[in-house]
C-alpha cells in the first residue's frame, strides 16, 4: 500500500494535494502556520521552490523557499482566510491553491507536486463544522479542538460567552451553567486559562469559580475570529494551566472597509413561568448591542478593526417577602425608628428599588501592520467596564434594609502588542508584549457596624433565634477593594533544520496584587430581640482592626509573583509516516515580599508562615508522537506524554500575606452562653454598643489570631497528562471517526489541614473516625485547639507581644500544602460529519473517572479546610472528584439551505446529556467535634447497631427508609465515600433558527436569530430540568447526638429533615436553567 498522501496524490490529476489539519504547534501563539512538503513529477523533492502565501483580504505577502528536502514552513500569519498559496520552480512549474483558511495555534499543512506547467486546484477550505480536514495532521499529538467562526456564528449562545463554546468538546463539562463554570477532566474550574489575543481573559486572583473576572466575558464575541482549546498540547510554550488551555484570537481590518451591527434581546416573559403560575422573577429583561468596523488605514499595508458591546439587565429588587422570612412591616419599622430616635442613624428602606441595573460595557480597537513581506505587527487596546448592585442579607429566614447593600465596580484595561518575524528561510520568532489591569470596588450604601436583630424566640439561655433583619454595613463590605496588574512578555524562535524543527524561547509573567479585605472592620453586632437592640444589650461583638498604630492599608495582602520560564523543543520529521516531539521547560517562581514572620505559630506548631513560594522550581519534560499509516484513506495514530505546572489561586497565595495573625488584631467578647445575666450586663458596660464604625469597643484582654500558612516546600500545582488516540475517515460522506485516552496524575496538588484543630480523642468514634470533642460523650466543640497557646502560657513563654492572645480565631490556623493524590481517566469517542450538501454535524461521548484531595471551591482558607466532606478533617486523601461527569455525550448539528438568492436559512442544535454532579451523604450536624457540618455519614449495620433517640420507632423508620436507598445501604458498617452519590441524568437541547435577508446596499447582508434554550423544557414542562443537591454537595441524613458508653453513636432520624435533591433552577443566581428561554438577534453586516 501507499502511504495516504502518495495515494491521494495518484489519483489527482493536478499533481497538488493539501491536506488542511489541524495541528498544535505553537500553543501560546495567537497566530497561524503552514507548512508542507514540495515535489517533482517524478516525487523526488525539490529545493529551491519559492512558496508565496498571500491574504487575499488583505494582501498580507508572506514568502519562503523549500529546502534540501522540499519543506517550506511559515509562521506568525493571519488566522482565518482565504489565503492563496502559489508553489513555484523554474523548470519544475507553478502550482496555485486558492481559498485556504488556516487554524489558530495550528500548523497547516499544504504539500504540492509539480508537474511542469501551471495548475490551478478546487478550493479547499478548513472551516467546515468539526470537518475531518481538521484532524489529520503528522503534527497533531494531543487532545483539542478548534471553533471557528461558522460555529461560533451557527450555535446558540445566550451568555455570548467563550464558555459556551468550549462545551463543544465533550471531555470538557459544565459543572454549573448559571456560573459558567468548565471543568476538564475533573479537574477544579479555577485550573483553566483563557486568553484573548495573548491577553489573559482569567480571573488573576481566583476569586471568580468560573475564572471570569466579569459578569461577560472582557470580549465581545462578535470580535472574536476562532478559538483554540487544548487539553494535552505537548508544545513547551503551554503554560499557566493545568486543565484546559483556551486561546482566541480576534477579528482585524483587511483593504475593504467592512462592520456589523448586532442587539440581541429577551426578557421574564420569555421565560418559563414559575410552577404556581407566576412570572419568572430571575431577571426584567436583558439586551446586548454593539458592533464592530474595520478597514484599511493604508491598502495593503496598515488595518484598522474596532468593535463595541454593552450588555445590560435589569432585575428585580427582591425575591422574598417579608411574609415568607416571618418579619412584619411592623418589626421593620419599629427597628428603623429604634435606629433613628435611640441611636441616631438611618437604618435604610426596607423596600429595594424596583429595577436594579448590572451593566457591562466593552470598547476596543486593534492595528494590523504589514513592515513588510518578512515582518507583521498588531496592537490591541480594550477596556470593560461592569456596575453590579448587590443585595445581601436575604433568605428564607431573613431579611434586610439598604444600608445592608452595595455596589461593585469593576474595570479591566488591556493591552496587547505582537511581533511575527521571518528573519531567513530556516528562521522566524514571535515577539509578544502584554499588559492587563483590572480592578474591582465594592462600594457600600452605608458606612455602620453590621447589625442583626432577631424576631424569634430566643432560647433558654438567651441566644438569639432566626428570622433575623440584617442592616448596616454587610460585615465583607466594609473594606473590599482589589487590583491586580499583569505584565507578559514572551519570546520564541523556530529554525528549521531539515527534518528538524527547533523552537527555543522564554516567557515572562509579573502579576502585581492589591487586595484590601477589611472584613468586620466597623464591628458586628447580634441582638436577641427588638427591645434588646433599643437598650444596647447585643448578645454577641465582634470587630477586626488593624494593629494598634497602623492604618487600614497595613491589613492588605500587596505583593507581586513572578514566573520565568525557559524552553526548547524539536519536532522530527524522521520519515513520511512518523513524527516526533521532544521537549523540555523550567518554570521558576519568584516573589519580593514575605508575610510578617508570627513568632506564636512558629512557637507552637514549628511553622514559619513569611514562607512563599519564592525560588521553586519545575522541570517539565514533553514528548508526543504522530504516526501516519499507508493506507486508503487518511489512518493516524497519535499521542504523549507530559508535565505542566499550571498556577494556584492567587488569593489562595495572597491568604498568607493577609491573615498573618499580626496585621489585623480580632477582638471579640467572651461566649455569653453560659454567663448571667449580671456578667453579661459587666460586659456590655464596659465594652458599650457604637454605631460609630472608626470608634469600636477594643476588649484587648480577649485577642484572637487566624493565621493562614504554607508548608516550606509548597510547590504550583502540576500534573502529568498523557494521550492516545487513532482517527480514521470512514469510506462515508467524509466521516471522521475518533478514539481517544487521555490521563491525568496529580504531581503537586494542594489540600488544607487545620493545625489548631488539637489533638483527637485517645477513643475513635464508632467507625474508627477522629473526635475533637472536648468530653468522651460527644459535647464540647475543639476541646483542645488553644492547647498550645495555653501550654505556652502556663510555662511563661508566649512570645513578647502575644501576651494578650487568648486563642486562635474561628477562622484558625490553615496550613495549605502539597499532594500527590488525585487524577483522571478518560475515554472519548467521536464521529463527525464535516459540511457538505447543506449538512454538517457531529456527535461525541466521554466516559470520565476523576479524584481530587481537595474541591478548593472558597477564596478562603478555613472554607476551602471545612469545604469537603470527609471521613478525618485533615486527611490527605483522594477521592471521587466534586467535579466528576462521569458520562457525557454531545452533539452539534448545523443545516443551511438559501431558499431565495444567496439568503441563508440555518438551523443549528447543540444537545447535551450528561450524568448528574457527584455529592455525598453526610450528618446533618458536627459529628466529630470540629465545629463544622461536613463530616460523611456512617451507615449502620443493622439493628441494634447505633442508639437512636426515639427508640425502636425511629429505629425502624430509619431503616426502612434506608431499604429504599440502596446506593447508601450498601456502605453498611462504615462511612460512605466522599461524593459517592450521583444526582440526576440531564438532557438538554439548545436551537438556534437563523434568516438572511439582502441588506440595503450590495454585498450587504440581515440576519434575524431565535435562540431556544433548553427546548424539550418548551414541549415538556418535565423535559430539560436540572435536579442537583445544593452547595456543598451533600444530602445530610440524621443528627449526631452523642455517644453512649457503648461507645455507640447515638442518631437523631426524621426522612423530613434528610436534606434533598433541588430544582438548579433556584440555585446560581436565579438564572432560569431548568426552563426553557428565548432570545431574539438581530445582525446587519456591511
Amino acid at each position: 500500500m501507499n502511504h495516504t498522501h502518495r495515494a491521494r496524490l495518484s489519483k489527482l490529476s493536478l499533481g497538488l494535494i493539501v491536506a488542511l489539519a489541524a495541528a498544535p504547534a505553537f500553543a501560546q501563539s495567537t497566530s497561524a502556520g503552514v507548512g508542507g512538503q514540495v515535489v517533482g513529477a517524478g516525487g523526488a523533492p525539490v529545493s529551491g521552490a519559492e512558496v508565496t502565501i498571500v491574504h487575499t483580504e488583505s494582501g498580507t505577502v508572506s514568502r519562503v523557499t523549500t529546502d534540501a528536502s522540499g519543506r517550506y514552513n511559515a509562521r506568525g500569519l493571519r488566522v482565518g482566510g482565504p489565503y492563496t498559496i502559489t508553489v513555484t520552480k523554474p523548470g519544475e512549474g507553478t502550482r496555485t491553491e486558492d481559498n485556504v483558511f488556516l487554524n489558530l495555534n495550528q500548523v497547516n499543512t499544504v504539500n504540492a507536486a509539480l508537474s511542469g506547467d501551471m495548475t490551478t486546484l478546487q478550493t479547499v477550505t478548513a472551516t467546515a463544522m468539526g470537518g475531518g480536514s481538521e484532524v489529520f495532521s503528522a503534527n497533531k499529538m494531543g487532545a483539542g479542538t478548534n471553533v471557528t467562526l461558522a460555529q461560533i456564528e451557527a450555535l446558540p449562545s445566550i451568555g455570548r460567552n467563550i464558555q459556551d463554546y468550549m462545551r463543544l468538546d465533550p471531555r470538557l463539562a459544565q459543572t454549573s451553567k448559571g456560573r459558567g463554570e468548565i471543568s476538564a477532566g475533573g479537574q477544579n474550574t479555577r485550573f483553566n486559562a483563557i486568553r484573548v489575543d495573548g491577553v489573559s481573559a482569567s480571573d488573576t486572583f481566583g476569586l471568580e469559580s468560573n475564572n471570569s473576572p466579569t459578569l461577560r466575558q472582557p470580549v465581545s464575541l462578535d470580535a472574536i475570529e476562532e478559538i483554540s482549546i487544548e487539553l494535552s498540547d505537548y508544545d513547551v510554550t503551554v503554560t499557566g494551566a493545568t486543565g484546559a488551555v483556551v486561546n482566541a484570537v480576534t477579528k482585524s481590518g483587511t483593504n475593504t472597509f467592512s462592520g456589523s451591527a448586532f442587539y440581541t434581546y429577551r426578557d421574564q416573559d420569555w421565560v418559563r413561568d414559575n410552577p404556581d403560575g407566576s412570572p419568572f422573577n430571575g431577571f426584567i429583561d436583558e439586551e446586548n448591542f454593539g458592533g464592530t468596523f474595520g478597514g484599511p488605514i493604508i491598502q495593503d499595508k496598515l488595518f484598522f478593526f474596532v468593535n463595541y458591546d454593552k450588555f445590560t439587565r435589569s432585575a428585580p429588587g427582591t425575591t422574598v417577602s417579608p411574609a415568607a422570612a416571618r418579619i412584619t412591616d411592623q418589626q421593620i419599622d419599629e427597628v428603623r425608628q429604634i435606629a433613628s430616635q435611640r441611636w441616631g442613624f438611618d437604618a435604610g428602606d426596607q423596600i429595594a428599588p424596583d429595577n436594579l441595573k448590572t451593566e457591562v460595557e466593552e470598547y476596543a480597537g486593534k492595528i494590523d501592520w504589514n513592515i513588510n513581506d518578512d515582518h507583521r505587527a498588531s496592537f490591541r487596546v480594550s477596556r470593560v467596564e461592569q456596575s453590579d448592585v448587590f443585595l445581601y442579607g436575604f433568605s428564607n429566614t431573613g431579611r434586610s434594609l439598604s444600608t445592608n447593600w452595595s455596589i461593585t465596580d469593576k474595570q479591566v484595561d488591556s493591552y496587547s502588542l505582537q511581533f511575527f518575524s521571518n528573519w531567513s528561510e530556516n528562521f522566524s520568532t514571535e515577539l509578544k508584549g502584554t499588559y492587563r489591569e483590572y480592578s474591582s470596588v465594592r462600594s457600600p450604601f452605608s458606612r455602620l457596624p453590621s447589625i442583626g436583630v432577631a424576631f424569634g424566640t430566643p432560647s433558654s439561655s438567651g441566644a438569639p433565634n432566626s428570622p433575623y433583619l440584617n442592616f448596616g454595613t454587610e460585615s465583607n463590605s466594609h473594606y473590599n477593594v482589589l487590583e491586580t496588574d499583569t505584565t507578559n512578555v514572551q519570546g520564541s524562535g523556530t529554525y528549521y533544520a531539515g527534518d528538524h524543527e527547533i523552537k527555543f524561547g522564554f516567557d515572562y509573567e509579573d502579576n502585581g496584587v492589591y487586595n484590601l479585605f477589611g472584613q468586620n472592620q466597623f464591628g458586628s453586632y447580634t441582638f436577641a430581640s427588638t427591645e434588646d437592640f433599643r437598650n444596647g444589650d447585643y448578645w454577641s461583638y465582634s470587630s477586626f482592626a488593624p494593629r494598634p498604630g497602623a492604618g487600614i492599608g497595613s491589613i492588605a495582602a500587596d505583593y507581586n509573583q513572578k514566573n520565568t520560564g525557559l524552553y526548547i523543543q524539536d519536532r522530527w520529521n524522521v520519515n513520511m509516516n512518523l513524527t516526533l516531539m521532544f521537549g523540555l521547560r523550567v518554570d521558576q517562581v519568584t516573589l519580593g515580599s514575605e508575610p510578617e514572620f508570627n513568632a506564636l505559630v512558629d512557637r507552637v506548631y514549628g511553622y514559619d508562615n513569611s514562607v512563599t513560594l519564592d525560588g521553586k522550581k519545575l522541570w517539565q519534560p514533553r514528548f508526543g508522537f504522530n504516526y501516519t499509516f499507508d493506507s486508503e484513506r487518511p489512518t493516524q495514530l497519535r499521542g504523549g506524554v507530559g508535565l505542566f505546572q499550571g498556577a494556584a489561586a492567587n488569593v489562595w497565595v495572597g491568604n498568607s500575606f493577609a491573615n498573618t495573625g499580626l496585621n489585623v488584631v480580632e477582638y471579640s467578647t467572651p461566649s455569653f452562653s453560659g454567663l448571667t445575666e449580671a456578667q453579661r450586663a459587666a460586659i456590655r458596660a464596659q465594652y458599650p454598643f457604637s454605631t460609630d464604625p472608626d470608634n469600636q469597643p477594643q476588649p484587648t484582654s480577649q485577642q484572637r489570631q487566624s493565621v493562614n500558612l504554607m508548608d516550606p516546600g509548597f510547590r504550583q500545582p502540576s500534573v502529568w497528562k498523557a494521550n492516545l488516540a487513532f482517527d480514521h475517515e470512514l469510506p462515508w460522506y467524509g466521516l471522521v471517526a475518533s478514539a481517544e485516552l487521555l490521563y491525568t496524575r496529580v504531581n503537586d496538588g494542594i489540600y488544607y489541614d487545620r493545625l489548631d484543630l488539637g489533638t483527637p480523642l485517645s477513643r475513635p468514634g464508632q467507625d474508627g473516625r477522629d473526635l475533637y470533642w472536648a468530653n468522651a460523650n460527644g459535647t464540647g466543640t475543639r476541646g483542645r485547639g488553644n492547647a498550645g497557646i495555653n501550654a505556652l502560657r502556663a510555662a511563661g513563654q508566649m512570645p513578647p507581644g502575644f501576651e494578650n492572645v487568648v486563642g486562635w480565631a474561628n477562622d484558625g490556623v490553615i496550613l495549605m500544602r502539597n499532594t500527590d493524590k488525585g487524577g483522571s481517566q478518560q475515554f472519548t469517542a467521536s464521529l463527525t460529519k464535516p459540511m457538505t450538501d447543506t449538512w454538517s454535524w457531529v456527535a461525541g461521548y466521554t466516559y470520565t473517572r476523576a479524584t481530587e484531595v481537595s474541591p478548593l471551591t472558597s477564596s478562603r482558607a478555613i472554607s476551602n479546610w471545612n469545604g469537603r466532606f470527609a471521613f478525618n478533617p485533615n486527611e490527605n486523601v483522594a477521592g471521587r472528584s466534586a467535579y466528576e461527569i462521569r458520562d457525557r455525550f454531545t452533539g452539534a448539528l448545523t443545516w443551511q439551505k438559501a431558499f431565495f438568492g444567496d439568503n441563508k436559512t440555518s438551523v443549528a442544535v447543540f444537545y447535551e446529556g450528561r450524568s448528574g454532579k457527584p455529592y455525598s451523604w453526610g450528618f446533618l450536624n458536627d459529628a466529630n467535634g470540629d465545629g463544622y457540618t461536613n463530616d460523611l455519614f456512617y451507615v449502620p449495620n443493622g439493628y441494634g447497631d447505633v442508639e437512636f433517640t426515639g427508640g425502636p420507632a425511629m429505629e425502624q423508620a430509619f431503616f426502612e427508609w434506608l431499604s429504599e436507598n440502596p446506593d447508601l445501604a450498601r456502605y453498611a458498617g462504615g462511612a460512605a465515600p466522599r461524593n459517592s452519590a450521583t444526582s440526576k441524568w440531564v438532557n438538554s437541547f439548545d436551537v438556534r433558527i437563523s434568516q438572511e435577508f439582502p441588506g440595503f446596499f450590495a454585498g450587504n447582508k440581515a440576519e434575524i436569530w431565535l435562540d431556544i434554550i433548553n427546548i424539550g423544557n418548551l414541549i415538556n414542562k418535565d423535559w430539560g430540568e436540572i435536579y442537583e443537591v445544593g452547595f456543598p454537595l451533600n444530602r445530610g441524613v440524621a443528627r449526631m447526638e452523642g455517644i453512649n458508653a457503648a461507645g455507640q453513636y447515638i442518631y437523631n432520624f426524621n426522612p423530613d429533615n434528610i436534606t434533598a435533591e433541588g430544582l438548579y433552577d433556584n440555585q446560581d443566581q436565579n438564572k432560569g436553567l431548568s426552563r426553557w428561554q428565548l432570545q431574539v438577534g438581530f445582525r446587519y453586516k456591511f
